[in-house]
């Protein structure tokens, strides 16, 4: 009975209102394949054949460019045992269509933020738990990072992308299976932020957060993290630079609400920062 419960639970998922809105882009046969498909890789809940039920589901999501990939390299390097991935890889995809056979998985893309109800759903009635984590960071320090992309050097968040991510980071904050972490305080306070997530998950780490550096992997892509080291802070607080005042500039024209969301964010008590700004380029 216990397989056949769990054959129909995976595909009751398939047939679901949430499953419906995350399969919408996908063709027919994308459809099809993966609703075939799904109910094998779940399999191992179970536990037929020996095979290690799914207990926990960490997945990380929040802001781009806000210490997403350094926080999933410091969770899969403290838990070796878990399912690792090593790159960007959809929760939806981590939990129905990907190989495993262990009790915790790991992933990580920061718009998952937006697909949170399907995920909820698919682990109502399960015994496996779905803990979210949402980085969070200073909105100015989000929009004045800068990668190479196609080729040029430049800003990688704009405007709208960073709304969008807002506007469901605000429809998350205060949920029973949501922990906020601030980029800031991860990077200040490691062990600290450690403590918080352990008690979150209820898992504690194999290997402590700050080593996260020292285990080197051919498997995880540490492309934007720009190599191995230490956490640093001095990456914090960047927007200062005189290189982004033409960009901050900028922000507050296209984002009048922008000195509001950092007063709800907790980044800013006023909106002094604006005038100290507005002061400064009138003296120049």
């Amino acid at each position: 009975m216990l397989h056949f419960s769990w054959l129909s639970s995976v595909w009751a998922a398939t047939r679901s209102h949430a499953y419906a809105a995350i399969a919408a882009p996908w063709s027919p046969l994308k459809k099809l394949r993966r609703s075939v498909l799904m109910p094998l890789f779940a399999l191992p809940d179970t536990g037929i054949f020996g095979l290690k039920p799914l207990r926990l589901h960490i997945l990380i999501c929040g802001f781009p460019r806000a210490g997403t990939t350094l926080l999933q390299m410091m969770l899969e390097n403290a838990h070796p045992e878990a399912r690792r991935f090593g790159r960007e890889v959809g929760g939806w995809r981590a939990a129905t269509y990907s190989i495993r056979n262990h009790a915790i998985v790991i992933s990580k893309v920061p718009h998952d933020i937006a697909r949170l109800e399907g995920l909820r759903h698919y682990y109502e009635g399960r015994k496996a738990r779905l803990k979210i984590i949402v980085m969070i960071r200073d909105p100015r320090d989000v929009m004045t990072s800068q990668r190479t992309l196609d080729g040029v050097f430049q800003y990688c968040v704009p405007p709208d992308r960073w709304r969008f991510h807002y506007q469901h980071i605000l429809a998350q904050q205060g949920k029973p299976d949501v922990l906020l972490v601030r980029y800031e305080d991860l990077v200040r306070d490691v062990d600290a932020q450690q403590a918080r997530i352990e008690a979150f998950t209820g898992e504690p780490v194999t290997h402590p957060f700050g080593m996260f550096h020292e285990i080197e992997r051919k498997d995880f892509d540490t492309s934007t993290l720009n190599g191995l080291r230490p956490v640093e802070q001095s990456l914090l607080n960047r927007w200062r630079a005189p290189k982004h005042k033409a960009r901050i500039e900028d922000l507050l024209r296209q984002m009048p609400e922008l000195p509001q969301a950092l007063i709800d964010l907790g980044y800013e008590t006023d909106d002094s920062w604006v005038k100290s700004l507005t002061a400064a380029s009138a003296d120049a």
